[in-house]
């Protein structure tokens, strides 16, 4: 699975390695970060019907677009439950079925986290980054939520985004059985083309990274909490 991932490259530097042609939102709180966690906003990126690239910031965590819920507040409470989601299974499940088909993206990441029991009570982090280049792309899946109108008028629409899964590669089987699926960037403009609706044709794209592609390290133990953050997180 992925619980934990950290993307602290600027935005600028993401406008550059993925061809971004429209900011979608002033991206005003967007900031460098080591230790993004479920519910927190993270850049995403999608594609137009033109094939323009977009970058914004959504929610980590899906909340289906036919869910039933009084309001935003409401409808976040159960996204926690879908950060991720096992691309062996995704296309039968209803929270995710529609979005492998219509609305796929690509989730910016320096890196993720995976834990190791050291122990009885204590939990070592791990800090995974690309063997090559400088950032990964997961794969993932975005949604778009109304709530229901109040007597003020619409409520603003809700976005969100799970990570997609797959087995675990030959460098991450020591750590867990799961592991972010990992778009090539050769592949980005067909693994967010809206109008590509084949799944046979992408089936390649959602197996394993390669074995090698990974580096696994030491992290430091403050990343346990969702209240720390900085570079610090990734010393030993």
């Amino acid at each position: 699975m992925c619980g934990r991932y950290h993307q602290h490259k600027p935005r600028e530097a993401l406008e550059l390695m993925f061809e971004i042609g429209q900011i979608l939102d002033e991206l005003a709180d967007f900031t460098p970060r080591w230790n993004i966690a479920p519910t927190q906003r993270a850049p995403v990126v999608r594609a137009l019907p033109d094939g323009t690239r977009t970058l914004s910031l959504l929610r980590w965590g899906l909340v289906p677009r036919w869910t039933r819920a009084p309001d935003t507040k409401t409808a976040l409470k159960d996204a926690g439950r879908l950060i991720n989601a096992r691309a062996e299974t995704a296309p039968d499940k209803p929270s995710f079925r529609e979005a492998v088909v219509r609305r796929r993206c690509l989730v910016p990441a320096t890196g993720f986290y995976e834990w190791r029991r050291a122990g009885q009570t204590v939990k070592q982090p791990f800090n995974i980054t690309p063997v090559e280049g400088v950032f990964f792309a997961f794969g993932g899946l975005w949604e778009r939520w109304q709530p229901p109108p109040t007597p003020d008028g619409p409520g603003g629409a809700l976005e969100t985004f799970s990570i997609l899964t797959c087995a675990a590669n030959a460098d991450m089987a020591g750590l867990h059985d799961r592991m972010p699926v990992i778009i090539p960037q050769a592949a980005f403009n067909a693994w967010l083309d809206p109008g590509l609706a084949d799944l046979a044709a992408l089936a390649h794209l959602v197996e394993p990274a390669a074995p090698g592609s990974l580096a696994l390290a030491p992290a430091h133990p403050s990343v346990n909490s969702v209240r720390n953050e900085g570079p610090e997180l990734l010393r030993p």
